[in-house]
């Protein structure tokens, strides 16, 4: 027998009961006419999304509108997206489960003021948040996490995929602890990809193309990159450095690293060789904290792709400067592949060729000295100090004279 479609006139005619009904009004299935006990008449759309049935109360007055609009949210759930989600964004409603909701809570409350803030924020947002900027954090589902991270891969990007996957890890865990959601959907997850270990070193030529061009740069790049070189620090601790983390006043210049600040999560000394204290004092101040920023001190410079790719032009444009004074007509290439990671490989190499003791070099670096707890830890920070602040300014005279062998070289040209 075939079923009866609601009518405009029966919906008219519709008296209340006492108490609230539903009458099916579709098309689309899902569609219902609420009658309520006082007589007032409204709309409904029931749906199903991910495993779970949902109602939303339709903006409509009559059926012709309601079916169009639950025509609409019936479109919007074939692409994969939430009609309520989606209604109250445009209502600009605050939904305190939508994942950039709760996203922005961990970062504010775990992730702001860590060496990796900018970066996880920037990762978390371009390769996730962007997809499910209309879910709930309760709605992800492992085969959700699994899209994000293959279509990671699929653009040829293994190590972000890696990357994604473990900021995803400890924010979920996060969400765990805070009652958002009863398991992680990443729990157990392996990386996506696997990473070829790199092992590039930088030449003595390479490591001085860089030095010297780093100078070609504007402020604050070209500083940092002659910063990152002096003191093989990692990256993102450097782009973080704030003014009241460096002592320049100090018989001995230094840079203390807050634990929050570092990837070891533990207080790091930096010993400042006379180039890196001067590097310093002739940086420009600002109001805000940071040292190497665009913002006037506000935010920590970002844009690192941005700056590599100058500083490799720089490079570029000083051997064809050299080329044709040389009235060499060759094509000139660039630099050798390499990232900004080698430079802090460069610096380990060349003090473990230079007989600074594998325990002072972990110091340097600061990897982990076989126990990060109580005294050892203490004891391996103010022990080595003086033998740090000596292997960092033998490595700036170095570098000094890779100036020098420059200066040399552009007189004889």
């Amino acid at each position: 027998m075939e079923k009866k479609v609601l009518t405009a006139k029966q919906v008219e005619h519709m008296q209340p009961t006492g108490k609230r009904y539903e009458v099916p009004a579709g098309p689309p299935a899902g569609l219902y006419l609420v009658v309520h006990a006082t007589g007032t008449k409204a709309w409904l759309y029931r749906y199903r999304y991910h495993g779970r049935t949902r109602g939303l109360t339709l903006k409509a007055e009559t059926l012709a509108a309601a079916r169009a609009e639950a025509q609409s949210k019936q479109k919007d759930l074939e692409k994969g997206k939430d009609p309520a989600i989606l209604q109250a964004v445009e209502e600009q409603k605050a939904i305190p489960n939508l994942c950039k909701a709760v996203a922005d809570e961990w970062l504010k409350r775990e992730v702001k003021g860590t060496a990796t803030h900018d970066e996880v924020q920037r990762i978390l947002n371009k390769e996730v948040l962007d997809e499910w900027k209309h879910r709930t954090i309760t709605d992800i589902q492992r085969p959700d996490v699994l899209r994000i991270l293959d279509a990671i891969v699929d653009r040829k990007a293994p190590v972000l995929a890696n990357r994604t996957l473990s900021i995803l890890k400890r924010w979920f865990r996060w969400t765990v602890e805070r009652g958002y959601v009863q398991a992680s959907p990443v729990a157990g997850l392996r990386p996506p990809a696997k990473e070829v270990s790199r092992d590039r070193v930088l030449t003595h030529d390479e490591l001085a193309e860089i030095w010297n061009a780093a100078t070609d740069l504007a402020f604050p790049f070209g500083q940092w990159f002659q910063f990152l070189i002096l003191t093989g620090q990692r990256r993102g601790e450097v782009s973080s450095m704030q003014w009241a983390h460096v002592d320049l006043k100090a018989e001995q210049p230094l840079w203390t690293l807050p634990k929050e600040f570092t990837k070891a999560r533990r207080i790091h000394d930096v010993p400042l060789a006379p180039a890196a204290k001067q590097l310093l004092e002739t940086a420009p101040r600002f109001k805000g904290p940071y040292i190497f920023t665009t913002t006037s001190g506000k935010l920590p410079i970002s844009g690192f792709s941005k700056a590599k790719e100058a500083i490799d032009k720089a490079i570029l444009n000083r051997r064809k400067e050299a080329a044709e004074k040389a009235g060499d007509s060759a094509k000139v290439k660039g630099l050798a592949e390499w990232h900004v990671h080698d430079l802090r490989r460069t610096l380990a190499t060349w003090m473990a060729d230079h007989d600074v003791a594998p325990h002072v070099l972990s110091a340097v670096l600061n990897h982990s000295p076989g126990s990060t707890m109580g005294i050892t830890a203490i004891y391996a920070r103010s022990k080595w100090a003086k033998e740090k602040r000596d292997a960092l300014n033998r490595w700036a005279e170095y570098l000094r004279s890779l100036e020098s062998a420059e200066a040399k070289k552009a007189a004889t040209a």
